[in-house]
């Protein structure tokens, strides 16, 4: 099963000693980011893993965010909006493209190239992240392995530690800072890897729609 190859993958984890060594092992470079920053990557995972993850459970206004924030040029202050508009909408009962569609209509202008792109569907959303993914962390990459099992599979950061000491036999506090590295790595790379193709594919895509 696709699960245990991702949970056999994150014996790659254990071997190594640093967080430095991780970065140079499994990243392509040293990237942190602020605490804004990681919200608006974790969510753009969440849209990621959720559609990938092919499970039922209410996706409404989690992936709303994360779509919309794929469409908006980030900064903290955009940020915060898109949470609480989807937040108050989600509240008074809209919900799945209803919801989206009108917190699009509220947070994107209309003249704008995003909102020209506003029509694309949340596989497309997805099948957007999972590329650049891949381009960043290549086809094997256990960090990609550790992404899945957390956003896709939606096993919580414990029961993954739990796992890489069962596959490894490291101990707990080892566990825990390999973790910690590698989802510092996941969402470092993935916010300015995300960033930077959002800049060249949406212009791309707007000529496309417009031509």
């Amino acid at each position: 099963m696709r699960i245990e190859r991702d949970f056999q993958q994150l014996a790659r984890l254990a071997p190594v000693r640093s967080s430095s060594d991780m970065r140079r092992l499994f990243g392509t470079g040293w990237k942190t980011i602020n605490k804004s920053q990681q919200a608006w990557v974790r969510h753009l995972l969440t849209v990621w893993g959720q559609h990938l993850g092919n499970e039922d459970y209410d996706r409404s206004e989690v992936n709303v965010i994360g779509r919309l924030m794929m469409r908006c040029e980030w900064s903290e202050q955009k940020g915060k909006q898109i949470e609480k508009i989807v937040s108050e909408l989600h509240c008074e009962g809209l919900r799945g493209e209803a919801l989206f569609r009108k917190a699009r209509d509220l947070l994107i202008p209309q003249s704008s190239t995003a909102n020209i792109i506003a029509l694309a569907k949340e596989s497309d959303d997805a099948a957007f992240v999972e590329s650049v993914m891949t381009k960043t962390f290549g086809a094997i990459n256990p960090i990609k392995n550790v992404a899945r099992l957390r956003y896709c599979k939606r096993k919580s950061v414990q029961n993954i530690i739990g796992c890489l000491i069962y596959h490894t036999g490291v101990s707990a506090k080892e566990a825990r800072n390999r973790m910690e590295w590698a989802l510092d790595i996941l969402e470092g790379e993935m916010f300015y890897a995300t960033k930077r193709e959002m800049e060249k594919e949406i212009p791309k895509i707007a000529a496309q729609l417009e031509n």
